[in-house]
Parts: C-alpha cells; structure tokens; sequence
C-alpha cells in the first residue's frame, strides 16, 4: 500500500513537470538539446543521445512488461526493471538509471528551453512532422508466413544517418501458430545484423518494429530484410 502511494505522488509531481514541459512547448529548446518525445505531446528539452535512447525504450517496450500482467496490472515490469515515468501515464519499463535520468530532465526543463537566460532561440521542427516511411517491399513469402517490410526515419535527424527504424508486416495464412524472427542483414556482408522475435496465432497479421543500421545515406536510407522461423508452437 505505502509503496503504491508513493507511485501515485510521483506520478502527480511528473504530471506537473510534464505539462509545464508542454505548456512552453512553442519555446523551442536552447542549442545542443531536442524534444524528447517519449509520448506525444512530451516537449521537454534532453540530448540528442536521451531522446534516441528513449526512442528505442519505447520500440522494446513489449518486452519490458510481465506476459499476462501482474501485481501492477498488465504493464507490470519485469524484474530488475521501474516504469520510466516520464509523463502521467508512461509505464515503459526501463532500468532504475533511465527512469532517474527521466526524473532530472524533467526537473531541469525549464533550464533548457530556448529564450531563458538571455539564451536565443533555436527552430526545430517536430519530429512527427518530419518523420516518413519509405514503400512497401513486395510481399514475399518465407518460412510459412508472408512478408513486407520499409524503413521509417526522420531526414533531420542525423541520428538517421546510423539506424533507421525497420518496420515488417507479417501473416500467418496458416492454421496454426507460428514463432519467429524478423530480421535484418549487415550492410557490407550476408550476415545477422538485427532481428525481433514474432509470434503469430492462425491467420493473424502482425507490424513489428526494431532499430537497424542504415545502409544508405540520410537521405535515402535502406536495409535489407527477412524473416525466419525458429520453432513450432503446439
């Protein structure tokens, strides 16, 4: 019970952080920092390596929570790992540093918007409204399920210019369950590079999402994708 309490004073001390964040969100950030973007509407100023970092915190987050719930609900964290607290309502399961690192930005939020202290102003355009998708591969079929796949990235972000986001739609046409990966290739030689577990039930389609290198430019990113099974499912 004391511990749930002090989860809820928490969360109330973060919801008033988060929204003074978004209530200066017009303020852009000061140089050298960018919107964190760990839920929509989340403005607060951190590195460039913070806000991709909790960009792949979010991607991993399934694997975070407890399968089937727990004392907490069903996004109850495994063990070893705190919901980052970010926002009101953030239950990503992160690690004790990620989740204090949260807490110290959003104290410090306020430092770091553009126009305080005599600081300039700095233009940054929203990640969502600069963010794209490239088209769809072909279907193909591998393995018993058939797949698509395409990058997402954002061109103002050099963040890009290393990892892009690998974005697979997979179906099971079978009927019966199938387990696997989705995965992709190194840039320079016919090796593993990134791969994310998939599950699918019978006739069940499915987007899954990871981080894998960027074997293009900025401007025109690609990797190259596949999927595999590893085992049945009785």
């Amino acid at each position: 019970m004391l511990g749930r309490i002090v989860a809820s004073l928490s969360l109330a001390f973060l919801l008033a952080a988060s929204l003074g964040a978004e209530a200066q969100a017009q303020a852009q950030c000061r140089p050298g920092f960018v919107w964190r973007g760990a839920f929509r509407g989340d403005f607060v100023c951190v590195t460039p390596q913070t806000r991709e970092e909790t960009r792949d915190e979010n991607m991993m987050a399934r694997s975070g929570w407890v399968p089937g719930g727990g004392a907490y609900g069903q996004f109850t964290c495994v063990s070893g790992l705190v919901w980052r607290n970010a926002g009101p309502n953030d239950v990503v399961c992160v690690t004790p540093r990620s989740r204090d690192r949260a807490a110290a930005d959003n104290a410090a939020a306020a430092s770091r918007v553009a126009g305080a202290a005599g600081v300039p102003m700095q233009r940054q355009v929203p990640e969502a409204a600069s963010y794209r998708v490239g088209d769809w591969s072909r279907w193909a079929r591998s393995d018993g399920v058939e797949y698509r796949y395409r990058w997402g990235w954002n061109p103002r972000d050099q963040a890009y210019a290393r990892n892009i986001d690998a974005i697979f739609e997979v179906r099971n046409p079978r009927g019966e369950a199938w387990r696997g990966t989705a995965r992709s290739t190194a840039c320079e030689q016919e090796t593993l590079s990134r791969m994310q577990d998939v599950v699918l039930a019978p006739g069940e389609t499915r987007e899954v999402r990871f981080r894998t290198p960027n074997c293009g430019t900025l401007e025109q990113p690609f990797f190259r994708g596949g999927v595999a099974r590893t085992h049945r499912i009785d």
